[in-house]
């Protein structure tokens, strides 16, 4: 049975993205502190939800799973996107030059970093789908979350993460690969509270230290500016500590909240639909922006609403919803297809 609590995180997560992103663009004064706190632990937050839902699966079902839920709608909204941006520019009565559309086509292919402003967001997709498929490599061989076999391999992942952001910063992977290392530390954490490993009241003990400790470093001077996609993850092991404690306090207020007397379905909804939020707000956003759309609150409520929409759409559509959500037949999309196509030709 799905958690209703577990949406409801989600929803608050891909409001906190689509806010992080409008306000980076802002000229609110306040602006630059609200991204600032946000960005300290929400792509991190999304990790910790994606392994609370996982669970040890045979490598050949695992993966057909997540190419058909997360790969696949991955390169269908790509399409989507870029054909968006060839049609806003053609309507604008720009014309691409050749060399543009290649940029853009290779760009694509290589995902990433290589991925920007309407297309910056996918980066979180692949990085995704890596970690799980790593993730789930080594929970086969271990016995949980706590076996000291993963925790030598996570524990080496974080510490191959913070080296990455020493030394290595400005790489460009493919498909975010380099990101999967510090993903593998906030997936593990996810997965320890699913697994409900540590008390209650362990976690909220060390989330006081981090706190505690955060506070103390940055008093002294510590950088916590963190953007996960450009491999600034804050001071080495803290920083991501730091994302892990506000993500559990976080999820346990939305657990706490999530009762039958707090209304909390319109959150949730929006967190069913998140990946495709995920996928279209920057499209939104972006292109309400160059149109000359200022008010933040608009732009916040289309780059959420419309995505949503759409959502709603795919969602009805048994032609489109395996492509674009990953629920459904695929080979019975592709029946529907045909038998439309055909009756038109009729």
């Amino acid at each position: 049975m799905r958690q209703t609590w577990l949406d409801v995180a989600k929803g608050v997560g891909i409001v906190l993205v689509v806010l992080a992103h409008v306000l980076t663009h802002s000229k609110w004064q306040w602006a630059p502190g609200v991204y600032f706190a946000i960005a300290l632990f929400y792509m991190p937050f999304f990790f910790v939800i994606s392994g609370y839902f996982f669970t040890v699966s045979d490598r050949k079902v695992l993966l057909s799973k997540r190419v058909r839920g997360l790969l696949i709608p991955y390169v269908a909204f790509l399409g989507l996107v870029i054909a968006g941006l060839l049609l806003v520019d053609l309507f604008r009565g720009e014309v691409p030059a050749p060399w543009q559309i290649r940029e853009l086509m290779t760009n694509a292919i290589w995902g990433g970093r290589y991925l920007t402003r309407e297309l910056g967001v996918f980066w979180f997709v692949t990085c995704l789908f890596a970690t799980q498929i790593l993730y789930n490599e080594v929970a086969l061989r271990t016995a949980g979350p706590t076996d000291p076999a993963m925790l030598i391999f996570v524990a080496g992942s974080v510490v191959l993460a913070y080296v990455i952001q020493a030394y290595w910063p400005d790489v460009r992977s493919p498909l975010a690969l380099t990101n999967v290392p510090l993903a593998i530390g906030a997936f593990w954490f996810g997965h320890v509270l699913r697994e409900r490993r540590l008390s209650a009241n362990a976690i909220a003990v060390a989330a006081i230290a981090v706190f505690g400790i955060s506070i103390a470093a940055a008093w002294a001077g510590a950088d916590f500016a963190v953007t996960m996609k450009a491999t600034k993850y804050g001071p080495p092991i803290l920083g991501l500590l730091l994302a892990l404690a506000i993500s559990v306090t976080v999820l346990s207020v939305i657990r706490l909240v999530s009762t039958p007397n707090v209304p909390v379905a319109p959150v949730a909804e929006l967190g069913k639909a998140s990946l495709v939020i995920m996928f279209g707000h920057q499209f939104v956003h972006f292109t309400l922006r160059d149109s000359g759309v200022s008010s933040e609150v608009t732009l916040i409520l289309l780059s959420v609403g419309l995505p949503y929409l759409l959502y709603r759409l795919l969602k009805s559509s048994a032609i489109l919803s395996p492509w674009f959500l990953g629920h459904g037949s695929l080979s019975l999309s592709v029946d529907h297809m045909k038998r439309s196509l055909a009756g038109r030709a009729r």
